[in-house]
Order: C-alpha cells, then sequence, then structure tokens
C-alpha cells in the first residue's frame, strides 16, 4: 500500500511509530511533544505524518479465569 505524499495518520504507539514507506522499506519516526501539543512526528522519506492519541481504556468489563475483572 502505497503511502499518499502529505498524510496524517493517528498512531497509538509512543515514543516511534513504525510505518511501511512509499519505497516499500518499514521506517520508524521518532514522535515529539512540540509546545505542549500531542506528539507527533513526520517521516522524512515519504513525508507521512504522525499524530499521537492515547487510547482509551475499554468500557466493557473483562473476566480472566480466576474471577479478577479487568476495564
Amino acid at each position: 500500500m502505497e503511502e499518499r505524499s502529505g498524510a496524517v495518520r493517528t498512531v497509538y504507539d509512543f515514543p516511534v511509530a513504525a510505518h511501511v514507506c512509499s519505497d516499500g522499506a518499514v521506517r520508524y519516526v521518532k514522535l515529539v511533544r512540540k509546545n505542549g501539543s500531542q506528539p507527533q512526528g513526520t517521516c522524512a522519506q515519504c513525508q507521512t505524518s504522525f499524530q499521537y492519541v492515547k487510547p482509551k481504556p475499554s468500557p466493557v468489563r473483562h473476566v480472566d479465569g480466576d474471577g479478577v475483572t479487568h476495564f
């Protein structure tokens, strides 16, 4: 799948986001926080921007085999 130049992608990985670049290579982009905003970074090769979003807890309660409830 080819990345569009200048595309913005939301990621849930921090501090580094991995993606398949336009040339087919896997590249890693370091996400940094600027001026108190959400961490973000841009791939130097394909110019795709990445914006970190903190995952939200699941609204569904999960019960494991020992009866312990996890959220």
